[in-house]
């Protein structure tokens, strides 16, 4: 995959202005906009994902069956899923610091 933003020493990110382009409505477009749109479809994917994982562990649980082979395949999926949205951590807080 080729990179389209570069990282700034400040920490922060910047794109290359052929990479977004005004749309007629106002809003942006481009290379930039559609990778990242594609990115944050993933991360809901992952989370919505975590949230069923979750909820399905929690059921067995409730039935006593935390330890069979079917609960420790979820919990599998679920550490897995953990681990790649502990990745994309930063990504939330950019996301958050955007909106406040």
């Amino acid at each position: 995959m080729e990179r389209l933003t570069t990282k700034r020493p400040d920490g922060t990110f910047a794109v290359d202005a052929a990479a977004v382009c005004a749309n007629d409505d106002g809003t942006a477009g481009g290379a930039a906009v559609d990778r990242l749109g594609a990115l944050e479809d993933v991360y809901e994917a992952l989370s919505a994902r975590l949230s069923e994982l979750e909820a399905r562990v929690d059921a067995l649980k409730a039935q006593g069956r935390a330890r069979s082979s079917s609960a420790q395949q979820l919990l599998a999926q679920k550490l897995a899923i953990q681990s790649t949205l502990s990745l994309m951590a930063p990504l939330e807080d950019a996301h958050g610091e955007d909106e406040n």
